[in-house]
């Protein structure tokens, strides 16, 4: 682009060649001196607007210099998980990595990645026996779940009839935070494995034993350190014999309202399924175990160890809830397993459960 110094004197130079006898085309010099004009005029009008901008006859619009976005590294970040599975390999983090780990650290230890805590928790739904009929929450705190204790009916009125008042009364189901604490020794060889391996081997041991944990708080735990169970909560019923029977069996059906039975579960030990309650019959001589559909008079059957040989639980096991009130973190040392030059980690998740309605679920055990 020409400066306007240069223009003039190529305007200049052009009229001196039409004053003179030379020999130009007049056609080519006046296209060239229109398209100087036009250069020419824009220039001084870029001049004067900057001219009058120093004056302050013109207001410029200042613009913000738009600020590089601050990501929140939280635990359901890539970065996170990255940094997660580094830390307990011992490998050096790259910056990113770094705020990931400090926005996820605390006191208590460094939270458990989202996406590994989802794959431990859809492990332990999959792998556990009574975990997955029950109603799981994730409501940090303490929790209480009102419980119906006496209600009254629904009232039918004709018309211009007014209703009567009638208090209903509710109790709490109070969820705390109960610790369930899981040592994982990693070997040195293992630490220095891939992260997506290490991953598999973490999700793979806690799954497992939480499952395993959870399972039998739900059937019989004390509600002390952990949840309290349902046969912690329940008082059992026994059999009219020291043998289950069909009449038995159909008392267990019949003893829960037709509402929670539309969802029902029967669980029982292995030992009392195979050994007791395959034996019996219906009045017509056919077992009232269908084992290919793995039901007992039409109603499903979980076995479960867990819960006592001889004792039969009946009901909808969704009224029972179960909350983590706070999601697994983890904390690592390495003095308790110093000569062998291993890591210990303790992962530590607090949850708490209990059954809401005491009329969804029965169970019965065999007259001692």
């Amino acid at each position: 682009m020409k400066t306007l110094k240069e223009i003039l004197a190529r305007k200049a130079e052009l009229r001196s060649m039409l004053e003179s006898n030379q020999d130009v085309n007049i056609d080519d010099v006046e296209k060239e001196l229109r398209e100087l004009e036009d250069a020419q005029k824009a220039i001084e009008k870029r001049q004067q607007l900057a001219k009058q901008i120093g004056a302050g006859q013109i207001v410029t619009n200042e613009f913000e210099k738009p600020q590089s976005e601050e990501r929140n590294y939280g635990a359901d970040s890539q970065e996170y998980r990255s940094a997660f599975f580094k830390t307990l390999a011992g490998v050096e983090l790259n910056d990113v990595e770094k705020r990931a780990m400090t926005t996820n650290t605390n006191s208590a230890g460094v939270a458990v990645p989202t996406l590994t805590m989802n794959k431990i928790l859809e492990k332990i739904e999959n792998n556990s026996i009574v975990y997955g009929l029950v109603t799981v929450s994730h409501l940090h705190g303490n929790v209480s779940i009102p419980i119906e204790k006496t209600t009254g009916d629904v009232q039918r009125k004709g018309e211009g009839e007014d209703g009567t008042i009638v208090d209903d009364t509710l109790e709490d189901l109070k969820l705390g935070a109960k610790k369930y604490i899981k040592l994982v020794r990693l070997t040195c060889e293992l630490e220095a494995t891939a992260i997506d391996a290490l991953e598999d081997y973490i999700v793979r041991k806690l799954s497992k034993k939480l499952a395993q944990a959870i399972d039998e708080d739900i059937i019989k735990g004390k509600g002390v350190k952990g949840a309290k169970g349902i046969l912690e909560s329940l008082t059992l019923k026994q059999t009219t014999g020291t043998a289950w029977t069909l009449k038995d069996i159909l008392k267990v059906v019949s003893s829960i309202p037709a509402v929670a039975r539309k969802h029902a579960t029967m669980m029982m030990s292995t030992n009392t399924l195979y050994n007791d309650i395959l034996a019996i019959t219906d009045d017509n001589g056919r077992p009232i175990f269908d084992v290919t559909q793995n039901k007992v008079l039409g109603r499903t059957v979980e076995e479960c160890d867990d819960v006592p040989d001889g004792v039969i639980i009946f009901g909808d096991f969704s009224e029972y809830m179960f909350n983590w009130s706070k999601e697994s973190e983890l904390t690592k040392s390495k003095e308790s397993a110093f000569a062998s030059g291993d890591t210990v980690f303790r992962i530590l998740a607090l949850a708490d459960g209990g059954l809401a309605d005491l009329g969804a679920i029965v169970a019965f055990e065999l007259k001692k």
